[in-house]
């Protein structure tokens, strides 16, 4: 008799634990069909995000980002834009990512950092006709006319030192003319990193074994992050989070080619 009350009693506590894991897997289901698809923003900026052959999105940190969201199985829409335009959407626009933001003081409480990428340094370049351009100190840059582009991190911190836009600092949409307004005498100085000086390079871009580093600027040697908007779905931070936990092994390798 005891064993078939044990019998019974053991019956029911699978059919209750049963219909407690299905009613957990069904709330569950629910509530990621309710996550809005994220808005993914990035700009190409070798060899960081790169346009493979096929005309995808790819490069050292798109790998690591699309590794995430397919981990946390989460939806989201790819877009390019130039820097400026996809930093103001991702500062504006609720359940908005964007990557590789380089992660700083000035922007630390702006977005939500889920995970670091790669890390980057950005040094002050001039012509190597201009030996005369000579650099110790972020004071004996406010010498020389600078070219940024708008909405990246040199630019911001560049402003926040008090350099002066259309006095010493030029800021454009975009760097595809930097290198150009460099060797052509237009400014002075270009920010730009290391990784995508060298990616020029190997295809042999116009005018960039003319240029040279000269001056590494510490403040911007940081890791280049996944962010999102200060708006968006607690639930999509924190699966994104749980993913980057478990793919962390991945995500510590260095990056390179």
């Amino acid at each position: 008799m005891n064993i078939l009350r044990e019998i019974i009693f053991g019956l029911i506590f699978i059919l209750i634990s049963g219909s407690c894991l299905a009613y957990a897997d069904k709330q569950k289901y629910k509530e990621e069909a309710k996550l809005p698809i994220v808005n993914l923003l990035s700009e190409i900026y070798p060899p960081y995000q790169v346009k493979n052959k096929n005309g995808k999105l790819s490069g050292w940190s798109t790998d690591k980002v699309t590794s995430l969201f397919t981990q946390a199985k989460i939806n989201y829409n790819l877009e390019v834009y130039p820097w400026a335009r996809a930093y103001q959407l991702a500062l504006s626009q609720p359940n908005t990512l964007i990557y590789s933001l380089l992660r700083t003081d000035i922007r630390e409480n702006s977005f939500h950092w889920i995970a670091p990428l790669c890390t980057i340094e950005f040094s002050f370049y001039r012509a190597k006709n201009r030996p005369d351009i000579q650099i110790n100190s972020m004071k004996d840059a406010k010498n020389y006319r600078i070219a940024s582009q708008k909405g990246q991190a040199s630019a911001e911190y560049l402003v926040n030192l008090g350099f002066g836009e259309g006095n010493n600092l030029s800021i454009s949409y975009n760097n595809d003319n930097f290198i150009q307004m460099l060797v052509h005498g237009r400014v002075e100085l270009i920010v730009l990193s290391a990784p995508f000086v060298k990616s020029l390079v190997s295809t042999n871009a116009p005018n960039i074994n003319e240029i040279e580093a000269i001056y590494p600027i510490e403040y911007l040697r940081e890791n280049l992050y996944l962010a999102a908007n200060l708006n968006t779905s607690p639930t999509i931070i924190k699966k994104l989070q749980k993913a980057y936990q478990e793919l962390k092994p991945q995500f510590n390798r260095a990056c390179m080619d």
